[in-house]
């Protein structure tokens, strides 16, 4: 997630008005841009160091300068500011003599490979703004090789996207206004969903991707089109010592093969470069959870089962072209229609990471209508009711009732909408199987690092509903967990909620983030109270210090 560059008080809360701005001056000199090479939108408590190497990326100022000036048809950058960071990008405003403002992107190494990951995005933001009209800023200039631009980075120049994010206005805009917006969004939903059928991974100009590692857009579509189906950029393809493996990351001519490839990268890891616990933390799972063997033979039992989860009804597995990161900060709107009180997207921006995937893959709320309460939400197109005992609550707990009955209807009414707008995408996101057979796929990608218990989780409950994967039962489940693993699971699964809520409430006492993050002015006070609570379970002697020292998931550096 992009961080905006604020001067940041705890105290006095977020100020967006108040934006970092640093000056380039022709006379400047590299120190003067050492704040653009280094993250400087907050701190780490922990491992800081590898953070903030993950997200420092050097390049020549002047010259992206110099290319903005030839982008945008001026003489001179007048200003230039960075307005957001985050962990795969950079991202600056430069304001030119001619009055026009542009942004500049540039990755981090935490991207992934920086050839493909920019030509994908590039070539993505370029096919859904010219091929299927979504809304999205026109790339005025762009490389994706460092050693063959002056700017000595990956970059992306582009328009800045007109009309006003919609994270800053939601809460002020009526209910009406918002559900105009689901249904803006829903219409933009419609457009992605136009016809591709060359197969699955990420999109490229066919330029940029050797012919040997490229699939056509389309059937008989040889040298026809500029786009062709290419490696995905996804994330667990590349992460960590992954990006130097020899994997398939496609692309994939069938949804099989995508699904086979994610679990056999994770395996292939794990072979390699777990390695095996020799204690639990406080907040792991036990140690006989956290060897290489467990959760190889867990994705065994993935892999064996992973071809019946892929559905049989064609235009579920057709290839779909799907924005990831949908939120408030991705999504602009006219002030203008605003002002008159209507609704009108302006653009969409963060293209990068997008992929093509079957449909039965990519169907899910956005973020920006996701409900994450607690609540069982209705089925069908019926909406929560506020409870009957509603009046008997103080106005505080109300307001909160409230609050929550009106998310869970933003969610509702994004299923609603999109049922009559989209049919086809509503007929994936509420299959009824949906649970059992996309989400296995996510979770077999991060098994060592996270995901273990889900995996097995959704393992034992495919088993139990196999009549629902293989109606009437024709084929037997190739899978199957004895009564005494179900037992251990359960008891297992209990330990693993209340570690995971720990975390939670160490990290809400800390104020960061699950990794650490932490704001600069909330840096010193966060590293006081980790070093107070690390103390104080050591004093509490439930363990042995060292132990404790070993294991605190904030460990001093």
């Amino acid at each position: 997630m992009l961080r905006l560059v604020y001067f940041r008080s705890r105290a006095a809360g977020y100020d967006p008005c108040r934006r970092l701005s640093i000056l380039s001056r022709a006379s400047s000199t590299s120190s003067e841009y050492e704040h653009f090479y280094r993250y400087t939108s907050g701190r780490w408590i922990h491992n800081e160091e590898a953070q903030l190497a993950a997200r420092y990326t050097r390049f020549n100022v002047d010259a992206l300068k110099s290319i903005a000036v030839s982008a945008g048809h001026a003489d001179s950058v007048t200003r230039i500011v960075k307005l957001a960071e985050g962990a795969y990008n950079k991202v600056f405003l430069l304001t030119l003599d001619n009055s026009r403002e542009i942004i500049a992107r540039i990755k981090t190494p935490h991207a992934g490979p920086a050839h493909l990951v920019t030509a994908s995005e590039v070539a993505t933001m370029d096919f859904v703004r010219s091929r299927l009209g979504v809304p999205v800023p026109a790339v005025l200039s762009w490389s994706s090789h460092s050693e063959q631009t002056p700017v000595e980075a990956e970059y992306i120049i582009m328009e800045k996207a007109p009309g006003i994010e919609v994270s800053t206005v939601w809460d002020k805009l009526s209910r009406r206004q918002q559900r105009e917006l689901v249904i803006n969004w829903l219409e933009i939903e419609k457009r992605l969903m136009a016809p591709i059928s060359g197969g699955y991974g990420s999109l490229y100009y066919r330029a940029d991707v050797d012919p040997s590692q490229s699939l056509n857009l389309y059937p008989n579509d040889e040298y026809q089109s500029d786009f062709v189906v290419g490696p995905s950029v996804e994330r667990p393809f590349w992460s960590d010592e992954r990006s130097s493996m020899d994997v398939d990351r496609g692309p994939w001519e069938d949804p099989l093969s995508y699904v086979l490839a994610v679990a056999n990268c994770e395996r292939r890891w794990i072979e390699k470069h777990a390695v095996p616990a020799q204690e639990s933390g406080l907040f792991d799972l036990p140690v006989h959870l956290r060897q290489p063997r467990a959760h190889l033979s867990l994705l065994d039992r993935y892999i064996a089962v992973a071809p019946y989860l892929v559905p049989q009804d064609p235009p579920l597995l057709r290839p779909l072209l799907w924005h990831n990161d949908v939120r408030f900060a991705n999504v602009f709107a006219s002030e203008e229609a605003l002002a008159r009180g209507e609704v009108q997207i302006t653009s969409v921006i963060d293209w990068q990471h997008t992929t093509l995937l079957p449909l039965y893959l990519q169907a899910y709320v956005p973020k920006m209508f996701r409900y994450h309460g607690t609540t069982v939400l209705p089925a069908g197109d019926q909406l929560l009711s506020l409870p009957e005992n509603l009046n008997t609550l103080d106005e505080e707990d109300q307001a909160t009732v409230k609050a929550d009955v009106y998310r869970g209807n933003l969610h509702k009414l994004y299923e609603i909408y999109c049922a009559r707008i989209n049919p086809e995408y509503h007929k994936a996101l509420t299959l009824a199987t949906r649970e059992l057979i996309h989400y296995p796929v996510k979770f077999s990608a991060k098994v060592w690092s996270s995901t273990f218990m889900l995996l097995r989780e959704f393992l034992m409950r495919i088993t139990a509903h196999w009549d629902a994967i293989a109606p009437g039962a024709s084929v037997p489940c190739p899978i199957s967990f004895t009564e005494e693993e179900r037992q251990a699971h359960l008891e297992e699964r209990e330990d693993w909620q209340r570690a995971q809520d720990g975390k939670d409430g160490l990290d809400r006492i800390l104020g960061v983030d699950a990794d650490g993050w932490v704001t600069e002015e909330g840096y010193e006070e966060a590293v006081r109270r980790n070093w107070e609570l690390q103390e104080g379970y050591v004093r509490m002697g439930a363990e042995d210090p060292e132990r404790v020292l070993r294991n605190w998931p904030y460990r001093p550096r």
